[in-house]
This record gives C-alpha cells, structure tokens and sequence, in this order.
C-alpha cells in the first residue's frame, strides 16, 4: 500500500485537477534581499531587476537556505543571476502582495561571475 491509498479520494482527485504552472526562467541583478520569520514562512523575499526587459522587476521566495545565500551574495557583489520557478498569486506568507510586479516561487539560482 503506498501513500495514495491513505488519502481520501476527494483530495487526490482535487490535487490531481490543479492547473500547473510552467517553471520560467529569468537573468538579472538582485536589488533587494529580506529575511522573513514567521509563523508560517521561513525564508527570503528579493526583488530582482530583470536583464531582459530593462525596467522591470519581479519578486522572488525560497525557503531554501542554499537559494537565499546565493541571493544574498549576489546583492553584495552586483553579479548576474538567473533563476528558475513558478509564478505565485498570492505571498507563502498571506500578507499583501508584494511591491514587484510578479511573484516567483524559486528551485533554481545560478550566481555568475563578474570575470
């Protein structure tokens, strides 16, 4: 018997139904990291000015302590980024919505070098 079996199938139907975002992918330069502990989110919150499309920036959450470091070095020494993740409606943590334009969920960072 596995996991599913234990689950009432009303939840695993809903589950199963949910639209699924695809993962995007984007370059840019981190402008602003900020801790974030509460209740019920733990993690970090960054806004990033995209490379592509001068002009704009997005928001970015991880729970993931590896993910927030790069972040967080990365605002220290202005280097390049790209990142990967879905987009979020609404902050993990329930508050308003955030000061960028969009909201990504991140799994991936990639901090470049200056050289």
């Amino acid at each position: 018997m596995g996991d599913q079996d234990s689950l009432p199938r009303s939840f695993l139907k809903d589950f199963l139904s949910l639209p699924v975002d695809p993962t995007v992918g984007f370059f840019g330069h981190v402008t602003l990291v900020e801790g974030i502990g509460l209740t019920n989110f733990v993690g970090c919150y960054a806004v990033v000015a995209l490379r592509d499309t001068p002009g704009k920036e997005v928001g970015v959450v991880t729970s993931e302590q590896r993910l927030q470091s790069l972040l967080e070095t990365a605002l220290a020494t202005g280097n390049l980024i790209a990142f990967s993740g879905h987009q979020l409606a609404y902050t993990p943590w329930g508050g308003p919505g955030t000061a960028a334009d969009d909201l990504y969920g991140i799994n991936l960072v990639t901090l470049y070098s200056s050289k």
